[in-house]
């Protein structure tokens, strides 16, 4: 006698279902947290502008203190790409400035000492944290800082 063929168990293919449901919510949430990560950098770039803000630093080490010349780029709209170059004139030492920096743009500040004196600059990130630093090679020769910033807005590599 010839038995009948079992009927498919609901169990298999339940399981079978509530696995594929698994996987389908799991690449929607994979997804969501992509996009919502992607949604918050745009967020950012266009609320808060996507700059760093910096402070350019000139002071004398040796010599009298004036600067010729001190030479600055710098963002002057912190939500638009546009960089410009910054030339001060002669200014007595030391000297400072506030600018914002695009992401993934150069920071650099030249000073330029009077007749034979020796300068130094710094790059501080946010006023605080030393980027970058440096000091005239020789006698009436500038000092230069220049540093890349880093090409997200979040956070400033050690």
């Amino acid at each position: 006698m010839a038995h009948a063929p079992h009927p498919p168990h609901r169990t298999s293919r339940a399981g079978v279902l509530l696995v594929v449901i698994g996987l389908g919510f799991a690449v929607l949430v994979a997804v969501g947290l992509i996009w919502s990560r992607e949604i918050a950098f745009w967020i950012k770039g266009h609320t808060a502008g996507s700059a760093w803000f910096l402070t350019y630093e000139g002071a004398a080490v040796g010599g009298g203190p004036r600067a010729t010349d001190v030479r600055y780029g710098h963002n002057p709209d912190r939500y638009k790409s546009q960089y410009a170059q910054e030339s001060t004139g002669p200014v007595q030492l030391p000297w400072s400035t506030e600018v914002f920096v695009n992401v993934g743009k150069e920071a650099r500040v030249e000073v330029v000492p009077a007749a034979d004196g020796v300068v130094s600059c710094r790059i501080l990130l946010d006023g605080v944290r030393v980027v970058a630093e440096g000091k005239s090679p020789g006698p009436g020769t500038p000092a230069v800082c220049r540093v890349d910033t880093p090409s997200t807005p979040e956070k400033w590599p050690r």
